[in-house]
């Protein structure tokens, strides 16, 4: 009979976690329990005992959150207190209720919030009322003080799984109806449960976030939202609820995930390198407005295409300085000259070097010296060279001498020949400056046919425009007819 009042209770109980289950948040839930209750007194102590199954007692509670820490719990249990001992004992029905403040270490202080396992500690104040049965004995009230421990385990976001022991200790040693078998002044029990703790629900009316649309109609509940957005919050009021808003605080599109793109290049500006500015996703927003794959933002010359060596600008000689620093764009120098070449490494830029090819010096401009034996032999040759009296026919004893300025050239190939042809100033101007042409050309015709490039060789005639002393003697006007050798490597 007692048992199927137990199970009876415990069915009605349990039929209401269809009710409160699946609800909205908030601070109160409800609990259903099943357990076994230990009794320990006169007659026996039966708390060490496993015996789950010998009696058992159900339960409901009312639990109200104060806080992360602690929680204020109304619970009550119904079950039969009863034993057996030598033959005497006890049994009745009793009904507890407790008031108990709990401590949760599931407080994101001591363990997180939403740890799989909550344990949990509490105490407070409550009273059994003992009856039926056992006529031997006067239903009663009696206080105790319920000291509990156990564990939530969360099961869904509306349930938790509780196991759960509560030690009830009274202030009676007549419970079990006798206070003379031990020494001690009251009567104890100890009740292991296992329930199940759910939120209870609100009403059809409720609106938890309060942002005035009721729960049922609020695709948000919890969060303070706005009707256009069915109850969700929209910060930006872009029409993309924060959930789904990658930009919830900035108005922005829904093609753009709710984010803004100022520049309408298809690129949302937090991931816009150049938010105002069209450009690709190449360059993360940004443009390249002359098409030579450097942005426009990395691009010194944005229109004008170049190369990364040269920040973006034009190298028209590929010598990796840009145009506008290059003194020489046209061919291809380096830094310490300005971008100017110095094809022999003389320190003399080609520009401003009569030999770029070869080594030189600076009061050469950028030639090598002729050396002094060399030029001793040319004073020689150049004061023997002879003609015949108004003829540009060299005289037979210059011939030798002319044959040595062939060995001069040809031991050195980078030596060229100026042959420069005057006269005095007998005879008609015209006269003389053709003389003195036929004579550097008459020289000139000699080196070529013994073998001397004609190219390395320039034949100039002055006539008498260009006199070395005074004609008024014969003396000078000898010095001044003349064909004047210079070697050099210009």
């Amino acid at each position: 009979m007692k048992y199927k009042i137990l199970f009876t209770f415990f069915g009605v109980l349990l039929s209401f976690q269809g009710v409160f289950a699946q609800t909205s948040a908030n601070k109160t839930w409800l609990s259903v329990a099943i357990g076994s209750h230990k009794y320990d007194g006169d007659f026996d102590n039966e708390m060490p005992l496993p015996n789950p199954l010998d009696d058992i007692s159900t339960g409901f509670g009312v639990h109200r959150f104060l806080n992360n820490s602690f929680d204020l719990s109304f619970l009550s249990s119904f079950g039969s207190l009863d034993t057996d001992f030598n033959g005497a004992g006890f049994n009745k029905y009793f009904i507890n209720t407790n008031l108990i403040l709990s401590f949760n270490f599931a407080n994101d202080v001591i363990l997180s919030e939403d740890a799989f396992i909550q344990p949990f500690i509490g105490t407070g104040a409550g009273a059994t009322y003992m009856f039926g049965e056992d006529k031997g004995i006067k239903n009663n009230i009696y206080p105790h003080i319920p000291i509990t421990a156990g564990l939530d385990i969360p099961i869904s976001k509306g349930a938790v799984l509780q196991l759960k022991s509560t030690y009830s200790r009274t202030f009676s040693d007549r419970i079990d109806g006798n206070n003379s078998i031990d020494n001690r002044d009251h009567d104890d029990y100890l009740i292991h449960s296992v329930g199940l703790r759910f939120r209870l629900s609100g009403s059809k009316n409720k609106d938890t976030d309060g942002d005035g649309i009721k729960d049922k109609m609020d695709a948000c509940p919890d969060i303070r939202g706005t009707e256009a957005a069915n109850g969700c919050p929209d910060n930006d009021e872009d029409g993309i609820i924060n959930s789904k808003d990658l930009c919830p605080d900035t108005p922005g599109a829904s093609a753009n995930r709710g984010c803004p793109d100022s520049d309408n290049d298809g690129i949302v500006d937090f991931e816009d390198a150049c938010p105002n500015i069209a450009g690709t996703t190449e360059f993360k927003g940004c443009a390249d407005s002359d098409g030579d794959n450097i942005p426009d933002t990395q691009d010194t010359c944005p229109n004008e295409k170049g190369t990364p060596e040269t920040e973006g600008c034009p190298d028209d000689d590929g010598d990796g300085i840009k145009n506008s620093a290059d003194l020489c764009p046209a061919f291809a120098g380096t830094t310490k000259f300005d971008g100017c070449p110095d094809s022999d490494n003389d320190g003399i830029i080609d520009k401003e070097d009569d030999c770029p090819a070869l080594k030189g010096f600076k009061p050469n401009k950028g030639c090598p010296e002729v050396h002094a034996e060399v030029r001793r032999k040319l004073d020689l040759i150049f004061n023997n060279l002879l003609f015949a009296t108004n003829s540009a026919t060299i005289d037979a004893t210059s011939l030798d001498d002319l044959d040595e300025l062939v060995k001069i050239m040809n031991s050195d190939k980078n030596l060229r020949l100026s042959i420069e042809g005057h006269t005095d100033n007998r005879g008609d101007s015209a006269s003389n400056l053709k003389l003195s042409r036929l004579r550097a050309e008459a020289v000139k015709k000699h080196l070529v046919n013994r073998g001397i490039n004609a190219d390395r060789i320039r034949a100039d005639g002055y006539g008498e425009t260009r006199p070395v002393t005074t004609n008024d003697t014969a003396q000078g006007r000898i010095k001044n007819s003349r064909v004047e050798l210079t070697l050099s490597y210009k």
